[in-house]
């Protein structure tokens, strides 16, 4: 008679207490899981590659709109800085009709 040691006997009990049918049906469950979790993984990557194309195009998108804006900020601002020179010299030139442009102005701003 073979003497066995007390963790082989502990083993030996626990294989006895699981059926063989029950662990291959466990690793075909895993299998399973691991195949969603590798197509999820998959599936997460090409949305992470699609939003960062995205994010860039719409970065280069708003990066172009500010220069725009900035381009049109310093035409406007010459814009009216050429109106208030002319307001000047008109003011200088033609005073009497520029008061009088000026104060009917004055009158529908009050209005409003």
């Amino acid at each position: 008679m073979e003497h066995k040691k007390p963790s082989e006997v502990f083993i030996e009990s626990l294989a006895d207490l699981v059926k063989e049918d029950d662990i291959y049906a466990i690793i075909e469950d895993q299998r399973h899981m691991l195949s969603r979790f590798e197509k999820t993984n998959e599936m997460l990557v090409n949305f992470n590659v699609l939003s960062l194309l995205r994010c860039d195009a719409t970065f280069q998108d708003f990066k172009r709109h500010t220069q725009v804006l900035c381009e049109m900020r310093k035409d406007l601002d010459s814009i009216f800085k050429r109106i208030r020179q002319l307001k000047n010299k008109l003011g200088k030139k033609h005073p009497e009709a520029f008061s009088a442009c000026s104060d009917v102005y004055n009158v529908m701003e009050e209005e409003d």
